[in-house]
């Protein structure tokens, strides 16, 4: 049956659901044009309120000292936000690795080069991408940095570290400083367990960042020296910065090393010195040296248990004499008697 030949009403009722669906399909088929297609791109919708100026800056964060400063020349990119709320970045141009990037929005009347940081205006996030990432973003209500991604791991996770850092200051906020250091140290252990698990280098470096781990790495040193090792191959400068903030480990092999020369020096000190010493004149020996030739004589005697009067005759001289030489012996080898003569040491 002919349109035209329908009642009024029926008519009416029919072609309200014949511009129903074609609105419909063309609004699918916008949606569909917009997120279709594969191609690395970071795109979403995005509610905002009046306040704020409808475009997004993506700005690149080339060290995460810089998360917080701001300046023109940081932004690398901007887009429209349509009156759906649509936005998209091409993203073709971004190194192939991963770095870290920042999203702001700015109010109406100020400059684009300002961020908000904390509380309900709060106007950026943060994310991870390459130039072959394909990031969705979304946000279910009018704060900007609420935001969802939709398939995109390494950034849930950013987002998930973000929240508990938003946790910590909420809680923070209203607590006592032994219940705030407690809050603190228990949420920063956490995003440390998330650092230590997670796969992708940067998302983890960045909850390390987060846990504020600076203020960590006397108490904690083994366990950032192991991050260390785990991310060894990593040369980022991101990585650069981390691991000149931290002791470097000693090397056990080169401990041992260290270890043993130590002993074959004190071993090979300890017999040089004693050689020295065993080449070193005695000092008894150098006061026979001292000894007249006749005295010396004398002293052979005197070592054999020799008498005066048997030294006398054996000598062919005076007993006077004999006493006398006997006596400069013992002055020159500083003894007092035959006993002390016959131990005297050659």
């Amino acid at each position: 049956m002919k349109l035209a030949n329908l009642p009024f009403n029926d008519r009416y009722v029919n072609l309200l659901a014949t511009f129903t669906l074609i609105l419909l399909f063309n609004s699918n088929s916008l949606f569909s044009q917009n997120f279709s297609n594969n191609k690395p791109k970071i795109e979403g919708r995005i509610v905002l309120d009046s306040i704020w100026k409808p475009k997004l800056y993506l700005s690149h964060i080339s060290d995460f000292s810089k998360m917080y400063t701001m300046s023109r020349s940081m932004i690398i990119a901007e887009s429209d936000v349509d009156s759906s709320g649509y936005f998209k970045f091409n993203i073709d141009y971004l190194p192939k690795n991963d770095n870290l990037y920042r999203l702001h929005i700015s109010k109406k009347g100020a400059s684009d080069a300002s961020i908000i940081i904390g509380g309900k205006e709060e106007n950026h996030f943060f994310i991870v991408a390459n130039k072959a990432s394909k990031i969705e973003i979304f946000n279910n209500n009018k704060t900007f940095s609420d935001v969802t991604f939709k398939s995109d791991v390494k950034n849930k996770i950013i987002d998930k570290v973000d929240d508990i850092v938003k946790l910590i200051d909420s809680t923070n906020y209203s607590a006592t400083r032994v219940k705030s250091e407690f809050v603190t140290n228990a949420f920063n252990e956490q995003l440390r367990k998330i650092a230590d698990t997670c796969s992708y280098p940067l998302v983890s470096l960045y909850a390390l960042q987060k846990s504020k781990y600076e203020v960590d790495i006397d108490n904690n040193t083994g366990y950032y020296q192991n991050f260390i090792e785990k991310w060894k191959n990593e040369d980022s400068e991101y990585f650069k910065t981390f691991k000149s903030k931290v002791p470097k480990r000693k090397n056990a092999f080169d401990s041992r090393i260290l270890i043993a020369l130590s002993i074959l020096l004190s071993f090979g000190l300890g017999f040089y010195i004693n050689g020295k010493i065993r080449k070193r004149p005695h000092k008894q020996t150098l006061a026979l040296k001292t000894l007249s030739v006749q005295e010396r004589k004398i002293y052979a005697l005197l070592k054999a248990g020799k008498s005066n009067k048997e030294i006398s005759d054996d000598l062919n001289i005076g007993i006077s004499t004999v006493k006398s030489h006997v006596s400069s012996i013992y002055q020159k080898l500083n003894v007092k008697s035959r006993k002390e003569i016959i131990n005297f040491k050659d």
